[in-house]
């Protein structure tokens, strides 16, 4: 019923970077799409960008977890943004790709877990937000 979207920015230098300005629109418009009432019914899903500089490197690559909190209905999840990805032009559709693995990951744990997930309404949202067509990611 919630999407919730943060970035671990180890730098102010990297504010206004295209990957900021790209998870900024995504999380912009997810609020637009919440107060709508676009967001479909049931678990609510958190997502921190971790983004990379020489100086500060997330211990992990690619995305991971970060638990399902049954108070909150809440599922955690964390992606490493690749350094190079900071100042690329590709960034908005990194971010699409991210939020489409995140859906899968979700689909995933849920489906295990035996806890009703809309996919497809979840789909039509996170398209909507990011303006890239789904596609079956496997960058887990």
């Amino acid at each position: 019923m919630r999407l919730f979207i943060s970035i671990n920015l180890p730098s102010q230098t990297m504010a206004k970077s295209p990957i900021d300005e790209a998870i900024t629109f995504v999380a912009a418009h997810a609020a637009v799409e919440s107060r709508q009432g676009h967001i479909p019914a049931g678990p609510a899903l958190d997502i921190t960008f971790m983004l990379s500089s020489k100086e500060d490197v997330p211990p992990f690559t690619g995305m991971r977890m970060g638990g399902y909190n049954r108070e909150g209905d809440t599922l955690f999840f964390e992606a490493a943004v690749p350094e190079q990805m900071t100042q690329s032009e590709s960034a908005p559709r990194y971010v699409a790709l991210v939020m489409q693995d995140m859906l899968d990951n979700a689909k995933e744990y849920f489906d295990e877990q035996r806890i009703e997930f809309d996919l497809e309404n979840w789909k039509r949202v996170i398209n909507n937000l990011t303006g890239v067509e789904y596609e079956r990611t496997t960058a887990h």
